[in-house]
Order: structure tokens, then sequence, then C-alpha cells
């Protein structure tokens, strides 16, 4: 299990420690993914993180974005289903991570990523491990973005609006904290 950190001084302080419905967003990815998965990584973030929970230190130098923490934390997983979230995402449903990694392993598949409103999300996704070999020469020919880097392979479904919506809204769940207006309507969400 990785929890992929992002961008988190995008809104001129950590982010990922800006509290939604009393918790701090990592705090409430980490916790939706406990609850599905044996294992849950963080890749590198600095800060406090709960108990049982492994930090990975990304390997490559320079910044070169959500591609470079997806290569580190599938060299550090234990396990070869891997579902990757990034931090910032207050409403991850726990049944979606379930229901993503089973399609993964019933299907022989490299991934298994939600495309919502025709745009897809590889940062709410299930991945094998075994995709490793492949991350690293992408990111030495240029490739940074992880939808750009699933584009490229063959052995990826997709989970489409029908099935998305049996989690719940999507609109909500597939929600990244990136403004102060995304902050302040996370907030308003989790006080319903």
């Amino acid at each position: 299990m990785i929890l992929a950190g992002g961008s988190s001084r995008r809104m001129g302080r950590d982010k990922l420690a800006l509290e939604v419905g009393g918790l701090p967003l990592l705090v409430r990815a980490v916790e939706a993914l406990a609850t599905s998965c044996r294992e849950v990584l963080v890749v590198g973030e600095k800060g406090q993180l709960p108990p049982g929970v492994r930090r990975i230190a990304g390997e490559r130098p320079g910044g070169q974005g959500p591609l470079a923490g997806l290569e580190a934390g599938l060299a550090a997983a234990r396990n070869p289903l891997v579902f990757v979230a990034a931090g910032d995402m207050p409403f991850l449903p726990g049944p979606l991570v379930v229901y993503l990694l089973g399609r993964l392993e019933r299907g022989g598949l490299c991934a298994v990523v939600p495309r919502y409103r025709g745009r897809m999300h590889p940062l709410c996704a299930a991945y094998h491990r075994g995709l490793l070999p492949r991350v690293g020469p992408a990111l030495d020919g240029g490739v940074r973005a992880v939808h750009a880097f699933v584009e490229s392979l063959d052995g990826v479904e997709y989970a489409g609006e029908e099935e998305l919506r049996r989690f719940g809204d999507p609109d909500l769940f597939l929600m990244s904290v990136n403004t102060a207006e995304d902050l302040e309507r996370a907030r308003g969400e989790a006080a319903c």
C-alpha cells in the first residue's frame, strides 16, 4: 500500500497537516487505506505519521513528481498489489480501495484506474508491483505525470462512472484539496 504525498506546499503551508473534520488530510487518507490494506507507506512527506505507517524517501533527486513517488513506493512495497492515493483526498472510501484492488487481482491486470467525467484518476488507483521495471525508464525518458505513464501501458482497465457511484459521490471522493476553495468545500462536506 502506498500513500503518495503530493505537493504539500502548494497552498503556502504543509497542506497535508490542514484539518478537515478535525483530522489532518494525511491522517484521513491513511485511515481510509488502513481499513483495507496490510501496509501503508507515505512517500516523501515530512511531519508526524500515524502509528504503523512507514515513511519512504523518494530515491530520485530534484522533485520529479508523483511518478517518482510511485517508483519509490513500488520499490518499497511488500505486497504485489498496491493502492496509490494522494494524501490530499479527504473522502477516499475504504470499500472503493477494496474493490479496485480486488478487480486488479481477479483480472490479472497491471492497473485499475477510476475514470470519471472523461478524466483519469491515477492517484486513486490500484497497481501491480510488477510495473516497477517500467517506471524508471519512463522517468529517465522525461515522463513525470502518472496519467501519461498509465496511458502508455497495456493491461490497464478503467472503473467507470456507474461503478464509481456505488461508493458514493465521485465528485466528492475523487476531490483533492489544492486550493483554499477546495479546503472550504471539504470542511463543509465533513461537517454534514
